[in-house]
């Protein structure tokens, strides 16, 4: 294992019996560009890329944390807040997560990420 690197090898993912394949480098920018070239807000291809690379299981090790900063880079650029899972919604979000692995369908955990997860900057006065 080189950290770093392309996953090369098959892993598991617990609390589903999904079973991502052995990623590529062509196949990941493909899937990327795909979800950067529709006509989403930021925040939404944010959030979509986020759960993609999730989902891809791209290194060994770090990829929700991995994936998680790449969404926060793309929303902090753009001036559209962070994405950050408060400890009260760790439990759906996992939920949502292993439901989305399993079926690969998104559209409640980006639901769910949109309504709960995302913070800017409040000024009190």
């Amino acid at each position: 294992m080189a950290w770093g690197t392309l996953r090369n090898g098959i892993v598991g993912i617990s609390g589903t019996d999904y079973q991502p394949p052995i990623p590529n480098k062509e196949d990941i920018l493909l899937g990327i560009d795909q979800i950067t070239d529709g006509s989403n807000s930021i925040t939404e291809r944010a959030i979509r890329i986020m759960l993609y690379l999730m989902r891809a299981q791209v290194f060994w090790d770090g990829n929700k944390r991995t994936s998680m900063i790449v969404a926060n880079k793309i929303m902090i650029e753009n001036g559209k807040g962070i994405i950050t899972i408060k400890e009260e919604f760790i439990n759906e979000f996992n939920k949502l997560l292993s439901e989305y692995y399993t079926t690969g369908g998104n559209n409640s955990i980006v639901r769910f990420i949109y309504d709960n997860c995302i913070f800017g900057l409040e000024i009190k006065e």
